[in-house]
């Protein structure tokens, strides 16, 4: 008789959209196709302070005095990123704000 665990493939799935950051989840910018695309990495990513984007750091500069309107840019720009393909940049831009 075969060992069935061993044809077993180690299957993982992502953290799901309830365990995204609230004001990521309630974002009224981010769609609920990006929050998909969010939700599908293994953990929630960390900030990497080695990460650097030259749109990102413009965004932090002009917005740096209203952090309602930098949330929304980081949005909108973590948007574009997700559709692109860029799951990891996006990831980086919307952790900018912790």
């Amino acid at each position: 008789m075969k060992n069935l665990a061993a044809n077993k493939t180690n299957i993982k799935f992502g953290i799901g959209i309830n365990a995204l950051p609230i004001s990521i989840r309630n974002s009224t910018i981010i769609s609920m196709n990006n929050l998909v695309q969010l939700a599908q990495v293994n953990e929630l990513p960390f900030v990497n302070s080695a990460f650097y984007d030259d749109k990102l750091k413009s965004i932090m500069q002009y917005y740096s005095i209203n952090p309602e309107e930098m949330e929304n840019e980081l949005h909108y720009y973590a948007q574009e990123l997700l559709n692109v393909g860029k799951l990891y940049e996006a990831w980086q831009v919307l952790l900018a704000l912790n």
